[in-house]
């Protein structure tokens, strides 16, 4: 295989967060470094605990999980802490903000919790996230009075805040109207672009429920399907399949 191997999953039972039963059994999976995922299933599918799973927030059930080649099961608090400024997670439905602080005390967080820097330059660290984001009027305003969307975006900014190398989606597209997933997308292009140039190239993994906007995006496409996560390969597989489950997606 080329390329470094960031996420490993061996034989590994997915769980609900809190839950004991698998919802996917025996996931084998590699995660490359520079690669980006789009992971379609139906709702309910496990697609969440799976992405939280391979994020290394919930703990698999059985098998065996490496987090940049450390094996999760002996790795110290001071390692997990190291993996969380190299990991940015946007979650599903408005990305979980903390309400009680502003859309800029949000996006600040990581980089007071995790970088050595003043206060000035975490706010025009802050500004720069934001204005990519188109949220700067949005700064001084708490999340709750933000749409769904608007806060996605937030979530988004705040998950880029520090060095991330693994770039976790879980189904930011759901809901969007057809111009906010068209931003979504070439946001997402945009970066992967700038960062392969500059050298450090970002891994992003998506869940979704339809492939078509991650058509040109994507570089490899997998598939959950009756307690089963399969590689399905990439965009030409995809488009060629004859699967009814991978018709439905497209």
């Amino acid at each position: 295989m080329n390329g470094e191997v960031l996420i490993e999953l061996d034989g590994v039972d997915v769980l609900s967060e809190g839950g004991t039963s698998p919802l996917l059994r025996g996931v084998n999976w590699r995660i490359v470094r520079g690669e980006c995922w789009a992971i379609g299933g139906a709702p309910g599918a496990g697609k969440s605990s799976l992405l939280a799973t391979a994020a290394s927030l919930n703990h698999p059930g059985s098998g065996t999980m490496r987090m940049f080649a450390r094996d999760i099961a002996e790795a110290t608090e001071e390692e997990q802490v190291d993996w969380r400024r190299h990991i940015g997670y946007v979650f599903e439905n408005g990305g979980r903000l903390l309400n009680h602080l502003t859309v800029a005390q949000n996006v600040a967080l990581p980089l007071r919790y995790h970088l050595d820097i003043d206060e000035a330059q975490v706010g025009e660290r802050v500004e720069e996230l934001l204005a990519r984001a188109d949220l700067r009027a949005q700064a001084p305003a708490m999340p709750s009075r933000l749409n769904v969307r608007m806060q996605q975006r937030a979530s988004l900014a705040r998950a880029l805040a520090v060095s991330t190398e693994v770039l976790f989606l879980d189904n930011p597209l759901s809901g969007l109207s057809s111009r906010d997933a068209r931003w979504w997308i070439e946001y997402l292009h945009e970066l992967r672009r700038d960062r392969n140039t500059g050298g450090a190239a970002l891994t992003v993994v998506a869940t979704c429920d339809d492939f078509r906007p991650w058509i040109d995006l994507a570089t490899h496409f997998a598939l959950i399907d009756g307690e089963q996560f399969r590689e399905l390969g990439g965009r030409e597989q995809v488009l060629a399949s004859t699967e009814p489950v991978v018709r439905e997606l497209l």
